[in-house]
């Protein structure tokens, strides 16, 4: 007598968990391609906390919204030292720079150009941050952002950021100031490069079922990494979730399909939808192209192209997410022709711009030296290289109907003081996977708002939800990636 209408409520509850396509925005389709320039590990703070008009340093300061703390909960009396290594500690630095000394700081954001003045701060970089998964999400701390000191191998350092005397020159300024700089821009997950990326395709955590025990972090009672025992200033946050957080890659992991066959543990084929399925369903032409993909994936290079691979364009194989998933496998016929059409190398980037031949969706992976990465990359060449790709596109056939994003992966351990969404006020707009701190977005379009700041709350997966509605696409399943706002609010399309 009531199977009929338990059959109705088991409808509504089924319909009610199809994803249901996002209705575009009335004029989205005068955008005739989308450019997404990935770049390394930085947070807004970093790169713009001194940006006019922005939610930038000064905010923080009025605020009071500053302060770190040990993991005691105790305020530092000064901000501490990097641990191992010196603040300016890298191989591509001069000797004197190599050894500057770290200075007694006050407890505070401070300027990295005004507190070492001597440097060159467009071409010498800082020494790399820990940029790990539960490490990120306890240094936000619940939102107070008051642990980046305490939980991080560099320390202090993790407070610096650039100010407007060094920033206001740069490429990227320039950029944001003639078009839209997005303010309340989060990345799409705690932690680092890997899973970002990850991130950025399917909006999604990889997966990693049965795991080798070395391979799970360890956390205390709170959720903090523990520390390692053997490395003082280290935690045991490691490349997958800890057991009770179920099977997810999380840290640095090369794929099983690309690997430099250096690396112990190697991430299992995925099969979650990505966007690139969903561009392909519909027949809509896409491309990842990265600097370097063309001999990483080559299986005769000589010494000498793994030595340029390695040392000139400082590959990182972490950073190729499409070439985790099955669908690329080049030991199948279909992988290898998937890989081939799709999976392009940056050189042609440029030409095919200038040719009109970019795909109506692309994104773009830079060098390492081109990237902004700490540790390996200085900012000056990333820098030029974005303004090469923006004029490169105002240049093309193209130059009256793209948009361009121009953001980072995620923040690289530096700190930002604007609190991610989170828990129950955030609702399907954040989840266990994040999202994390804020990063640096542009965007470039003729479509954009010339010279404005946009305070509207997006999150990495707004880009892919920018795509689904302009293409009319299958949602990606994942609930944050359909609650999160569409970066279509940052343009003007009427």
């Amino acid at each position: 007598m009531f199977r009929p209408l338990v059959c109705a409520f088991a409808m509504t509850a089924a319909l009610a968990a199809v994803p249901v396509r996002a209705e575009a925005p009335k004029g989205l389709d005068k955008v005739s391609h989308i450019v997404v320039l990935f770049l390394e590990n930085r947070s807004f703070d970093n790169l713009f906390g001194d940006y006019p008009g922005a939610e930038g340093i000064a905010e923080a300061l009025k605020a009071n919204a500053f302060l770190q703390r040990d993991k005691a909960g105790g305020a530092y009396n000064a901000l501490p030292a990097p641990i191992g290594e010196g603040a300016f500690d890298v191989s591509d630095n001069p000797k004197d720079v190599r050894a500057t000394a770290w200075p007694r700081l006050p407890n505070a954001p401070f300027a990295i150009d005004k507190t070492f003045p001597k440097l060159d701060h467009a071409v010498a970089p800082t020494r790399d941050l820990v940029h790990r998964f539960y490490t990120n999400r306890a240094q936000i701390h619940g939102g107070a952002n008051d642990r980046f000191a305490a939980f991080s191998d560099a320390g202090g350092l993790a407070m610096g950021y650039y100010s407007k005397a060094v920033m206001e020159r740069s490429h990227l300024w320039r950029l944001a100031r003639e078009n839209t700089l997005a303010d309340r821009f989060f990345m799409g997950a705690f932690g680092g490069s890997f899973l970002n990326h990850i991130y950025l395709v399917c909006g999604c955590g990889p997966t990693f079922a049965d795991p080798d025990p070395s391979y799970r972090s360890k956390l205390d009672k709170d959720g903090d990494p523990l520390p390692l025992a053997s490395k003082p200033g280290y935690l045991e946050d490691w490349r997958v979730t800890a057991k009770a957080d179920g099977d997810i890659a999380i840290n640095t992991i090369q794929s099983v399909y690309l690997n430099n066959g250096h690396q112990e543990a190697l991430l299992p084929p995925q099969t979650q939808p990505t966007i690139g399925d969903r561009l392909s369903d519909k027949g809509v032409n896409w491309a990842w192209y990265s600097d370097g993909f063309d001999l990483a994936a080559h299986p005769a290079r000589s010494e000498r192209e793994t030595r340029h691979l390695q040392r000139g364009l400082r590959f990182q194989w972490h950073h190729q997410p499409f070439a985790m998933f099955k669908r690329f496998d080049p030991a199948s016929l279909t992988g290898f022709a998937d890989r081939l059409m799709h999976l392009r190398d940056g050189a042609t980037l440029d030409a095919d711009i200038a040719a009109g031949r970019l795909p109506a969706v692309s994104f773009y992976k830079p060098s390492g030296p081109l990237n902004q990465h700490p540790g390996y990359a200085n900012l000056r060449a990333g820098d030029e290289r974005v303004a090469q790709v923006a004029a490169a596109l105002d240049a093309s056939p193209m130059k009256n109907s793209y948009v361009l994003v121009v953001t980072y992966d995620e923040n690289g351990g530096f700190w930002d003081h604007v609190a991610p969404p989170m828990g129950a006020a955030a609702g399907d707009r954040a989840d266990f996977l994040g999202p994390g701190s804020r990063i640096p977005t542009i965007i470039v379009s003729p479509f954009a708002r010339k010279g404005g700041v946009d305070h509207t709350e997006y999150q990495t997966g707004s880009i892919l939800k920018l795509i689904a509605e302009r293409f009319a696409l299958e949602p990606l399943p994942g609930k944050r990636v359909q609650a999160v706002n569409s970066l279509a609010k940052a343009l003007r399309l009427e």
